[in-house]
C-alpha cells in the first residue's frame, strides 16, 4: 500500500507536559508517509529560496551540495547504515497512534523503499527513538512511552524502553522498560571500542520542578544521565554523576541541560555536547567509557537551545551539525534563536579543528514557520554515510521534515561565488523573500534586486579573507548595509547587524554616477580589524566587535533604511576566498 504526505496536527513538545497530545489523524497503514522513489516528490510552490532549490542530481554520483530528497517520514527519527551498506530510517509511527516502530531504508539514499513495521509498542509513544546495529549486527533500539507516576514531571512519566533484535531472527525481542521517570528526546546511543553500549539523555528531577530562591544557581529541571551495558544489553546500568548546566531562568522554558549527543574521539575519551537555551551547545567529558562525566563547561558553538549530532565518518572525520541560530531582538523567541537553518561543520583532527559551518538543511518558506503551531525547524538531525561516500541526513520538524544528501568534501571548500545563474539556491531569505526578488537586468543576466530589506548568504567559514560584491543603485542614492558575521539570524532581526562580527555602510557619497560599485570587504580575525574598498579605493576600516571563534560565515546586505521599498539595490554578483588569495 502506498502512502501519502499529510501535515501533522499540533503536538505536545519534549518538554512541556502540561499541554495535553492533540487528536492524531488516522491514515493509512499507521499515518506515515512516503512512497518508492522519493526523488520524484515535488517541491512545494511556497520554495523561493535556499537550498531546497537544487535540483537532485540523476546520478548519485554527481551529489555536492545539500540537496533535498524527500520529505522524512516524521519527526526525531534515526538514520542508521546497515552493515551490508544499505541506509534504515527508523521512526515512530506518528501522526498516527505513536504505537509502533517503523523503517524504511535505501541503497544509496535517494531511492527509498516503503516502510516495514519493526515491532508494535507496549503503549504510547512521543518522536524519539534511537536505534544501532553493533559490531556483531545486532540491532538495538531504544524508544520512550507515556505513563504516569511520582518519578516525572509533574505527575508524568515518558519512560525509556529497550529491545533487540539478533541476525538470526525474524522478530524483535519483548520490549523491556529500563528506566522509571521523564525523559526527553534521546539523541545518543552509541556502541563504544571496547564493545560498551551507551546512552545519554535528560531525566526530569521531581525536586528541581520550581525555580530556586533568589541567591541560588538555576540548573532547571533536567540532570543528563547515562546508561550503559557490557553485556550486549541484558543489564543497563547507570552512570556514576550526573551532568548539569545552569541556565538563564529569565527565558520562557527552564529545561536546564538536555537533549545530550556523544562521540567516543581517538583517545578513547567521550565527549558530550548539551543543547541548552545560552547561546551556546555545552559540553563535558567521560574518560573511564561513559561512568562519570565532567562538569559541563560552554563549547564555541554558538546555538539556539537546539541539540546537536556527531557522525564519525569511515576515514575518520568528524562531522557536527547543529542549529547556529540567534534571534538578537527577540531573545525569547521559538528555541531561543530559532531553528530556520541547520548547519554543518567538519573536522579532520578529532574535533581541534572545524572547517565548513555551511547551511545543510533550511526551513521550506517564511510562511511555514510563521503558520507552525508546535515543534517546527531544521533541528534533531541524524545521518549516516553511504558506501559512496555521500552523507545522508534526516532532520527537521513537521513541515520542514526531510532527507538529505550531500558529499561531505563540500565543507572543505574555502571559496564560493554566486552570480544569480541559478537563482536563489544559496540564500536564505526569511522575511524578507517579498523584498528579494530576481530580477532580470539585461536579456542575459539576473541580479537580486534587494528593496528595503536584508539578503542573507552563506559561505565557509573563514578566519581572514576576501568579499566582492558587484551592485548597482538603479535609481535613487541609496546607502548599502553590509555585515558580516559568524551564525545565522532572521533577514528582519533588527539588533542582527548591531552583533555581527563587523558592520559597514557604504553612502551614497562614494557612488558614481553610473551607480554601479565594485564593492569589497577584507577582514583578519587575527589582526581583529577590517577593510572596506569602494571601486578599490579604500573607504573605511575598523576593528572586528569580537573575535569569532571560526572565523566568518555569513554576508548579510542590504539597503539601510529598512521597509522603505524606495530604497533599491541590485546585487550582481558576490564571491568569497581566502586572505592569502586576496590582493
Amino acid at each position: 500500500m502506498k502512502l501519502f504526505c499529510l501535515n501533522p496536527s499540533p503536538v505536545l513538545t519534549h518538554y512541556n507536559p502540561l499541554i495535553r497530545l492533540s487528536a492524531c489523524w488516522a491514515i493509512a497503514l499507521l499515518g506515515i508517509v512516503s512512497v518508492p522513489g522519493f526523488s520524484q516528490q515535488k517541491r512545494s510552490d511556497t520554495e523561493s529560496f535556499g537550498m531546497r532549490l537544487r535540483q537532485l542530481p540523476t546520478a548519485k554520483s554527481a551529489v555536492y551540495e545539500p540537496v533535498y530528497v524527500a520529505s522524512a517520514p516524521s519527526n526525531e527519527a534515526t538514520m542508521i547504515r546497515r552493515q551490508n551498506g544499505n541506509l534504515s530510517i527508523f521512526y515512530i509511527n506518528r501522526p498516527g497512534e505513536a504505537d509502533k516502530l517503523l523503517s524504511i531504508s535505501s541503497a544509496d539514499g535517494i531511492q527509498w523503499t516503503e516502510p516495514v513495521v519493526e515491532f508494535a509498542l507496549p503503549g504510547q509513544a512521543y518522536y524519539a527513538n534511537r536505534v544501532l546495529e553493533d559490531s556483531q549486527g545486532v540491532l538495538h533500539a531504544i524508544f520512550h512511552l507515556w505513563a504516569t507516576g511520582q518519578n516525572g514531571y509533574r505527575g508524568r512519566h515518558l519512560d525509556v524502553w529497550y529491545c533487540q533484535k539478533s541476525p538470526s531472527a525474524t522478530t524483535w525481542s519483548q520490549p523491556r522498560k529500563i528506566l522509571d521517570g521523564y525523559v526527553g528526546s534521546m539523541r545518543s546511543f552509541l556502541q563504544l571500542r571496547n564493545g560498551r553500549m551507551l546512552m545519554t539523555f535528560a531525566r526530569a528531577n521531581p525536586e528541581r520542578m520550581e525555580k530556586p530562591v533568589s541567591g541560588q544557581t538555576d540548573y532547571g529541571w533536567n540532570d543528563v544521565v547515562a546508561l550503559y551495558s557490557d553485556d550486549n544489553g541484558q543489564h543497563w546500568k547507570p552512570s556514576g554523576s550526573t551532568v548539569r548546566v545552569a541556565i538563564d531562568n529569565s527565558m520562557p522554558v527552564r529545561y536546564g541541560g538536555v537533549e545530550p549527543n556523544v562521540i567516543e574521539l581517538a583517545d578513547s575519551r567521550l565527549w558530550m555536547l548539551i543543547r541548552t537555551n545560552k547561546g551556546r551547545l555545552y559540553e563535558s567529558y567521560s574518560t573511564d567509557q561513559g561512568q562519570t562525566w565532567s562538569p559541563a563547561q560552554p563549547t564555541r558553538f554558538i546555538s539556539s537551545d537546539s541539540p546537536a549530532e556527531l557522525l564519525r565518518l569511515s576515514d575518520q572525520r568528524l562531522l557536527l551539525f547543529f542549529n547556529s541560530n540567534q534571534r538578537w531582538d527577540n531573545p525569547h523567541s521559538y528555541a531561543a534563536g530559532g531553528r530556520e537553518v541547520l548547519h554543518a561543520a567538519i573536522s579532520r583532527d578529532d574535533g581541534k579543528t572545524w572547517t565548513g559551518f555551511r547551511e545543510v538543511l533550511t526551513m521550506p518558506s517564511t510562511q511555514s514557520a510563521r503558520n507552525a503551531k508546535s515543534d517546527r525547524g531544521t533541528a534533531y538531525a541524524s545521518a549516516a554515510e553511504t558506501t559512496d561516500g555521500n552523507v545522508a541526513l534526516v532532520a527537521g520538524q513537521g513541515e520542514a521534515r526531510s532527507i538529505v544528501l550531500f558529499n561531505p568534501n563540500w565543507l572543505d571548500q574555502t571559496k564560493a561565488a554566486d552570480n544569480f545563474a541559478n537563482g536563489l539556491h544559496q540564500w536564505t531569505l526569511y522575511d524578507a523573500d517579498e523584498f528579494c526578488q530576481l530580477t532580470p537586468l539585461s536579456p542575459k543576466q539576473k541580479v537580486l534586486q534587494l528593496t528595503g530589506s536584508e539578503a542573507i548568504w552563506n559561505f565557509p567559514a573563514l578566519a581572514s579573507g576576501g568579499i566582492k560584491m558587484d551592485l548597482k543603485i538603479p535609481q535613487n542614492p541609496t546607502s548599502v548595509s553590509l555585515t558580516l558575521t559568524d551564525h545565522f539570524s532572521i533577514s528582519s532581526d533588527s539588533l542582527a547587524a548591531q552583533h555581527g562580527v563587523v558592520s559597514f555602510v557604504v553612502p551614497p557619497t562614494v557612488q558614481t554616477k553610473t551607480g554601479k560599485m565594485a564593492v569589497e570587504i577584507r577582514w583578519d580575525c587575527k589582526a581583529g580589524n577590517a577593510l572596506l574598498y569602494v571601486n578599490n579605493r579604500l573607504i573605511d576600516q575598523t576593528s572586528l566587535r569580537r573575535k569569532p571563534d571560526f572565523g566568518v560565515n555569513y554576508l548579510r546586505i542590504g539597503p539601510t533604511k529598512t521597509g522603505d521599498v524606495s530604497s533599491k539595490l541590485f546585487l550582481q554578483s558576490v564571491s568569497v576566498i581566502p586572505n592569502k588569495e586576496t590582493n
